[in-house]
């Protein structure tokens, strides 16, 4: 936060916080700042001005990671597809679109495309796409969803071990979740209605581990919390870390994204738009904190680094030459020299490992 037709489908733990981490007073160091990585790339900037770019999804083509793409949402007014050299290469210009995520491997006539979901604010919905490998275009997969919220906000999808699909997706001042089951009826994407919970105040980011089943919420005044992703999961979490804590988080807390290392290792990023900063935790056991890191400007000044981060993603798969650990998008809030569009930054997740000293866990 910063202060209808069907259309056919084409060929296509404990509970409560009683047992949360410690809270101390933040200290001023290095430690709270975060080591500082470089990005490689950016896009181009969104169509709107202001607060409008917001959140990004990485698609990993399937045959030439090179020609892989991030799709971003302009809150203001669409979806916006670029390369990996930030060049934009497609616009769904549907409304206020404000956070997306997608899976792959939904199954279309015998054919396997990439499900996109994301919150559309313009019509209080669910907007659905279906990606095709075949072509790398990003086409309507069904009417809008009706969310039944005043203000739909954060989203993010689960896929399950039993290879079925599900979005949640939030009202924006409530902390009110709903969770969705995605099918395919007739020919077009349906969204059944499976579960409702709520977080107790406003949050945004959130991401699901399908292979363990956690669905990781970043509370933004209070803290990142892990859920059951199950639609049994109820409204037991568990507290990973707190604003105001030891390791620095402070508010609002943002995006967050999983890099899926093998053997069930890996890393939950999340982001400190409060501290324009970067908390990272293990994926496995208890999601120790790591540490923190901030993005500054390239090597060359040609591209500023990142305050006020909103959405992120990364990717643990390699993503042509420049990413062969894996890629990390952020949403820059400020995309300087000023007077330009906001825009979304690329890093190497491998320079995140280098910093950190965690590279043990590349796969």
């Amino acid at each position: 936060m910063r202060h209808s037709i069907w259309l056919p489908v084409f060929g296509l733990f404990a509970a409560g916080c009683a047992n949360g981490p410690t809270v101390k007073p933040p200290t001023e160091s290095a430690a709270t700042a975060g080591f500082a990585v470089r990005p490689i790339a950016e896009t181009a900037p969104v169509a709107s001005a202001d607060d409008a770019a917001d959140d990004p999804a990485i698609w990993v083509h399937p045959e030439d990671p090179d020609r892989s793409l991030v799709i971003g949402t302009d809150k203001r007014r669409g979806l916006e597809i670029y390369d990996l050299n930030g060049r934009l290469l497609q616009v769904l210009a549907d409304g206020r679109l404000n956070n997306v995520d997608l899976r792959n491997g939904f199954e279309v006539a015998g054919r396997e495309l990439t499900l996109v979901a994301a919150t559309n604010r313009t019509n209080r919905s669910l907007a659905l796409y279906l990606l095709d490998p075949a072509t790398s275009r990003v086409q309507p997969a069904a009417e809008p969803v009706p969310t039944g919220f005043a203000d739909p906000y954060g989203l993010c999808m689960y896929r399950s071990p039993a290879g079925e699909y599900f979005v949640f997706a939030n009202e924006a001042d409530s902390g009110l979740y709903r969770q969705w089951q995605l099918k395919l009826v007739d020919g077009h994407v349906k969204a059944d209605p499976v579960r409702r919970f709520t977080v107790g105040s406003q949050a945004e980011g959130c991401v699901v581990d399908d292979e363990t089943g956690a669905l990781y919420v970043s509370e933004e005044d209070v803290g990142l919390w892990r859920y059951e992703a199950a639609p049994d999961g109820g409204s037991q979490r568990r507290a990973v870390d707190r604003v105001g804590g030891a390791s620095g988080l402070t508010a609002d807390l943002e995006g967050v994204a999983i890099w899926h290392g093998p053997d069930g290792r890996g890393y939950i990023v999340v982001s400190n738009q409060g501290a324009d900063n970067y908390a990272v935790y293990r994926r496995e056991d208890d999601n120790a904190f790591v540490g923190l890191f901030r993005i500054v400007e390239s090597h060359d000044a040609a591209i500023d680094g990142t305050s006020g981060t909103d959405g992120l993603e990364v990717t643990s798969q390699p993503v042509g030459a420049r990413f062969p650990g894996g890629l990390l998008v952020v949403q820059d809030g400020s995309n300087e020299p000023g007077g330009q569009q906001q825009n979304f930054k690329l890093v190497s997740w491998r320079d995140i490992e280098s910093g950190l000293g965690i590279g043990g866990a590349t796969p």
